[in-house]
This record gives structure tokens, C-alpha cells and sequence, in this order.
């Protein structure tokens, strides 16, 4: 299965997408939380938001929000790592 599926990995560097983010108020003390603002699909379904979450400036948390209806599509994500909460895919260091 590919696992490149989203332009971003965990442990990578704030700074490769400083220009795509827009600060949030922070899910936990000593973090950075971020939305993502490019568009991008995942298994050709776009996410209602994505969310990342820094420590340090490296990248810890992956935050995947998705309509309902797209559910069936995405649970390929639970195979590379990915825990589904509700509607929200995560995946952490």
C-alpha cells in the first residue's frame, strides 16, 4: 500500500510548510497547532480539515477530519497507521 499519500510525514520540519499553515489556538500546553490550507485529497477524497500538530518545530501529530460519507474511502488509512476517532483520522509520534 502507498504511504506517500499526504505531502507531509511525521518528524519532518515545520519549515517545509510554513507558508501553507495558519496558527490555531493549541490542543496542548508546549505544542503548536496548525491548519493545513492547501487543498489535497486522500484516496481522492478531500479532508474537511487537517490539522498538525509541532513540538519543537518537528511535526508529532497528523489530525485528518472527514465528512461521514466519505468513511467508507478513507479506512485505508487505519492500514498505515492511522487510529480513527469519530470522523478524525490521527496518526502521532
Amino acid at each position: 500500500m502507498e504511504t506517500d499519500i499526504l505531502p507531509f510525514r511525521l518528524g519532518m520540519q515545520y519549515e517545509n510548510w510554513e507558508f501553507d499553515l495558519e496558527p490555531i489556538n493549541s490542543r496542548i500546553k508546549g505544542y503548536d497547532s496548525y491548519i493545513y490550507i492547501k487543498e489535497i485529497t486522500v484516496f481522492d477524497i478531500k479532508p474537511r480539515k487537517i490539522e498538525l500538530i509541532f513540538y519543537w518545530e518537528l511535526l508529532v501529530t497528523i489530525i485528518l477530519d472527514f465528512n461521514d460519507s466519505d468513511l467508507p474511502g478513507i479506512q485505508k488509512l487505519s492500514m498505515i497507521g492511522y487510529k480513527q476517532v469519530n470522523l478524525i483520522f490521527i496518526n502521532q509520534i
